[in-house]
């Protein structure tokens, strides 16, 4: 199954796309092109998160019950996702 979508992150660590009862793989894509995007789990912030720059993509391979979480480094953003079960 294929699932996508855009989401809004902004300064506080927002979950994305919800959470697979299967293996999965989540790829994501920065869409903004000034700001940075910061990637991890619930805590994470600008200053402990996998960064993924501006425009750029990114894939992760998800066990089953898996959340990521982002969060940006100035204000509100727009990311896009697509996840392959």
């Amino acid at each position: 199954m294929i699932t996508n979508g855009r989401q809004s992150v902004a300064g506080s660590a927002t979950k994305l796309d919800g959470r697979s009862t299967v293996y999965s793989t989540l790829h994501i894509h920065n869409d903004d092109n000034t700001k940075d995007l910061f990637l991890g789990g619930p805590s994470v912030t600008v200053n402990n998160g996998y960064r993924l720059l501006k425009s750029e993509s990114t894939s992760f391979d998800l066990p089953p019950l898996t959340d990521i979480y982002a969060v940006s480094d100035g204000g509100a953003h727009t990311l896009s996702w697509i996840r392959i079960e």
